[in-house]
């Protein structure tokens, strides 16, 4: 039976794992999960909270510790048992930094950051047991994020960072934050037809690289002012601005037209967006967006990112891009995931394989590029806990 078995994978293209191998590899990701969850608790404030920021400037942090709370509640047993009293004194720490308008946010006042920080603390809640405590604050972080969607501008549907504009400014949303905001809605319940979803797939397709989508007369207009133009590889970028700081991968010349360039996290953002908000695989959002995937498949760099030696720019983000990447390719349901040169990658053996490979001394994951914060092994590890919680899915 096994020696069918192998040859069915051969003639798919897939390795054949070795008697044992899977067995091996669940055991490895296992044990480098507990280590690093023993490490992120020995981290942990007296307040409940952990930190954010660089040496000596640490602050503490609703949204780190959110994301600690969120990966050690999803933990597997008996790691999670273990770990049961350092979640909800996470968790008693978030609830106590819940703000009037059901927002959380960073800072002394709790005014900084409201969207991004909301969004990660109603992800955390909505992994927790419901009490009355938490399930009020559910619903005041859902309505929050619910008002803070823009409704109207060239950023329709989208979020940013903090409160939206109340003085007539159109305000400004990016995918990042609209992605968060998605996921924690999703997590918490909030029913398919609420209006929330139309409006974000609207915004989405102003972030994705194809004109067959992309097609808001106000947007275009921008990009045709500044010689800029939608492209068509179907990847998607960071914001929809008629400038190169749509995206941090910066511009390319397109035909004579500078083209916003797509990249991983963001195309995988907005994959399992799409999906959250009801749009099926076989719709051309997604398609086009796997299909990106599918011609840029890499886990040991960022794609949209060139090599670069000396500053590491290809592993910029490369953390939170693994974590975009397994909750996509999850809700998108593939695996393996074929790409365009044949090869057909089961992806959560691959990731799972990385993160063994790439855990520190420390026991703890870091990037030596320290964009978006990954430089702190507190926030960078707290995105692999996250990522393993669903490789073990499938792991095992």
């Amino acid at each position: 039976m096994r020696s069918m078995s192998v040859l069915l994978l051969a003639i798919l293209g897939v390795p054949a794992a070795a008697p044992g191998q899977d067995a091996d590899l669940a055991n490895k990701l296992r044990e480098t999960y507990a280590g690093a969850a023993e490490k992120l608790v020995a981290l942990q404030d007296a307040t409940g909270a952990w930190k954010m920021g660089p040496e000596g400037k640490q602050t503490l942090s609703p949204s780190s510790t959110a994301l600690i709370v969120a990966s050690l509640a999803e933990a597997p047993e008996p790691i999670r048992a273990k770990h049961r009293d350092a979640a909800a004194k996470g968790l008693a720490f978030i609830l106590s930094k819940k703000n009037a308008d059901g927002s959380f946010g960073e800072g002394p006042t709790g005014a900084f950051l409201k969207t991004y920080t909301t969004a990660l603390c109603l992800v955390a809640l909505s992994s927790v047991e419901r009490s009355d405590a938490v399930a009020d604050a559910i619903r005041g972080a859902q309505a929050y994020l619910k008002n803070n969607q823009l409704k109207e501008g060239p950023h329709e549907g989208g979020l940013g960072y903090g409160d939206a504009p109340k003085d007539g400014n159109p305000g400004r949303g990016d995918l990042s934050v609209t992605g968060f905001a998605a996921e924690g809605l999703k997590a918490s319940g909030l029913p398919q037809d609420d209006g929330f979803w139309k409006l974000v797939v609207k915004f989405v397709r102003k972030c994705q690289n194809n004109s067959e989508i992309n097609k808001d007369p106000e947007f275009l207009a921008e990009l045709k002012a500044k010689n800029m133009a939608v492209g068509e590889d179907g990847g998607l970028y960071y914001a929809p601005v008629a400038s190169d700081k749509a995206s941090p991968a910066g511009t390319k010349k397109i035909a004579g037209k500078d083209v916003i360039q797509s990249y991983g996290a963001m195309t995988y953002d907005g994959i399992k967006t799409y999906i959250y908000a009801g749009l099926k695989k076989d719709s051309p959002e997604v398609k086009s967006a796997m299909d990106w995937v599918r011609k840029n498949w890499s886990l040991d760099q960022h794609p949209g990112f060139a090599y670069e030696e000396v500053k590491r720019n290809h592993l910029r983000g490369i953390y939170y891009y693994y974590l975009l990447m397994a909750r996509a390719l999850d809700v998108y349901g593939e695996n393996p995931v074929e790409t365009f040169d044949g090869r057909k990658h089961d992806w959560p053996k691959e990731m799972a394989s990385q993160f063994v490979k790439l855990v520190r001394e420390s026991r703890m994951w870091q990037n030596e590029n320290p964009a978006w914060y990954e430089n702190d092994p507190v926030i960078t590890t707290s995105y692999v806990l996250l990522t393993c919680d669903l490789l073990f899915k499938y792991v095992h």
